[in-house]
């Protein structure tokens, strides 16, 4: 945790998280996670994911707390107040083995934002790269940090190489993704897929075309194989470095209906974008924690005139 972090979460507790959720202004609660998982997996390299335990836990907290909406419930843009919209990102088969049994037991609407390369494990992430490769070296007691940008992808290939690692026996064995099939199971059993970008670039990293191509690509793949009610997005990482541009584009193409960026809780000045709120941050922190020390500092930006995303 960051120094100020410790001290928003020292502060915030001693509030409650209703009394720091209410307010005219106040944006719906929209928390997103990757993984929840009981073993040792590699991509704890990229974040401090759940238990189930954990994972049980936060949902109870949320549900006592707030009511879970569905995707076009969220879209509406009706009776939205102490309401929450479950979301996950990059598709990993935990979210049908582990998450969406669930959320099913617990009746809790979800959408899960995938990439089309990654479906059916075709190709590996390339911070998830990383991530074998980082535990690889740790394993032989050797020190490394990987580069982890969409820039680094051919240099990640060739360290995998080197080694003697070929990614394509590995999506065999590990299997990391979920099959078209498991995706198809997952929207007839009622939970909304979204899109994610084609390959998880870094959006700062791209030219507004190549953003646009990115969006537009995967987009064309979701609307293809599951034609959903309300064509979502997610940008990955994060929408810093999207221009009013892009966002111009997607609107005046109806490219899709709503898109969310990962900022916490932020107000936003764009019609049908909105941001997420991390769930898997600081490893230690539970949702009760996370959300009294979001609103709190959500309260004190407003109060700053610092409460709407900047994205340059």
């Amino acid at each position: 945790m960051t120094f100020i972090s410790k001290i928003l979460n020292i502060v915030a507790s001693s509030f409650s998280v209703d009394q720091l959720s209410q307010g005219e202004e106040v944006p719906i609660l929209l928390p997103y996670y990757h993984l929840v998982s009981d073993k040792d997996h590699p991509f704890h390299y990229n974040y401090n994911f759940p238990s189930t335990k954990r994972f049980r836990q936060d949902l109870d907290f949320l549900l006592d707390h707030f009511d879970p909406i569905s995707l076009e419930e969220l879209h509406t843009g009706l009776n939205l107040r102490n309401t929450f919209h479950l979301t996950f990102d990059d598709g990993l088969r935990e979210c049908y083995e582990i998450i969406a049994p669930i959320l099913k037991e617990k009746g809790i609407p979800a959408t899960f934002f995938v990439n089309p390369a990654f479906v059916d494990n075709h190709d590996l992430f390339h911070r998830y790269k990383a991530a074998v490769l980082n535990r690889f070296f740790a394993k032989k007691g050797v020190k490394t940090e990987l580069k982890k940008t969409y820039a680094d992808l051919l240099s990640l290939d060739q360290t995998a190489e080197d080694i003697g690692l070929k990614w394509e026996e590995y999506l065999d064995e590990e299997k990391p993704y979920m099959s078209m099939e498991q995706l198809k199971q997952m929207a007839e059993d009622g939970f909304t897929i979204g899109a994610h970008s084609w390959d998880h670039p870094e959006f700062w990293l791209l030219d507004d075309d190549h953003q646009l191509e990115e969006i537009s690509d995967s987009m064309e793949w979701l609307v293809a194989n599951f034609n959903p009610t309300i064509k979502a997005f997610a940008f990955p990482f994060t929408d810093f470095g999207v221009s009013d541009s892009v966002f111009d584009t997607i609107h005046r193409k109806r490219i899709c209906d709503i898109t969310f960026g990962t900022a916490g809780i932020k107000s936003e000045k764009i019609p049908n974008h909105f941001q997420r709120l991390p769930m898997e941050r600081n490893g230690v922190l539970s949702a009760k924690d996370i959300l009294r020390e979001e609103y709190l500092a959500f309260k004190i930006k407003k109060l700053l005139g610092k409460h709407y995303t900047e994205r340059n």
